[in-house]
């Protein structure tokens, strides 16, 4: 809505197979003119790859929707691991005084193994033993979730380059609908 767009919707297709084949199936249940959201975590130090991936497979598949990539650096958890307070609130402890050890701004799109670092991040801010702490271990994706409907767009991520350039992305994908 921030690039202009008059409304926003979506729904996440968990189609499984090749990117190309995905998008065709996408493009033959009807949509043809909705941006396409396409994530995929880079693991590396640059979303370059991936990018070039996501363009090969819009132009193999005969793409008329704008395809928007969406690629955190290292995986989308690093863009979860800036608020150490939602990370307390959705294990239920606000107020727990555990070290989360979340890497600085400049660090957390560098840093190997975000989900692994978010699931201890977690772990460590339920304050948890025995049998809960094993039931947070569980609870690793219904609190990733949270985490994810809860990032502030507003907040720190904005200033990762991962999120600069989707925001960029979606910017020009809205732009060459409303030409």
């Amino acid at each position: 809505m921030r690039a202009g767009a008059l409304e926003a919707q979506g729904a996440i297709l968990p189609d499984p197979g090749p990117l190309t084949g995905r998008l065709i199936n996408l493009m033959e249940g009807g949509s043809r003119t909705d941006p396409v959201f396409i994530h995929r975590d880079a693991d590396m130090p640059s979303g370059d790859a991936r990018r070039a991936e996501i363009a090969a497979a819009a132009v193999q598949a005969g793409s008329q929707m704008p395809v928007v990539p969406v690629i955190p650096v290292r995986a989308l958890e690093a863009w979860l691991l800036r608020s150490e307070s939602e990370i307390r609130r959705v294990v239920g402890r606000p107020g727990g005084r555990t070290p989360l050890s979340l890497p600085g701004l400049h660090e957390v799109e560098r840093r190997a193994d975000p989900k692994g670092i978010l699931r201890k991040a977690l772990l460590d801010a339920s304050e948890t033993t025995g049998r809960r702490h094993l039931r947070e271990l569980k609870a690793f994706n219904e609190r990733r979730k949270v985490l994810l409907d809860r990032l502030d767009i507003d907040g720190p991520v904005r200033r990762l380059s991962a999120w600069r350039a989707m925001e960029e992305d979606i910017k020009q994908a809205i732009a060459g609908l409303m030409s």
